[in-house]
């Protein structure tokens, strides 16, 4: 039998990450690349609302950057050290994590 299926609730499997449990919220993410398109409503072509939407190209590469920098990090973080274990790490994760965690891309799960 499937551990999956043994459990009820997948947050079993959630891990702690420098002390609290993290995710990415992938709705602020998309919410800050997203910029209102200059498209006029009546030249709209199928009436679906996310035709009036655009990407902001810049702002995406960027955070998709600051994503690779936190997912593809090599070094050793002590999660029982919490935050202080941050002091070890090099400047690119450090940035990285301070600016997702202040446009809200990253988040704690309470």
């Amino acid at each position: 039998m499937s551990i999956l299926k043994e459990n009820s609730s997948l947050k079993d499997f959630q891990v702690y990450i420098l002390g609290c449990k993290m995710v990415i919220d992938m709705e602020e993410l998309i919410e800050q690349v997203r910029i209102e398109s200059k498209i006029n409503p009546t030249e709209k072509g199928d009436g679906d609302e996310d035709d009036n939407y655009a990407i902001n190209v810049a702002k995406y590469e960027v955070l998709r950057l600051l994503l690779d920098v936190i997912l593809t990090n090599s070094e050793e973080i002590d999660d029982k050290m919490g935050y202080k274990s941050l002091d070890n790490s090099g400047f690119p994760f450090k940035l990285a994590l301070n600016t997702l965690i202040e446009y809200k891309i990253i988040k704690e799960v309470n």
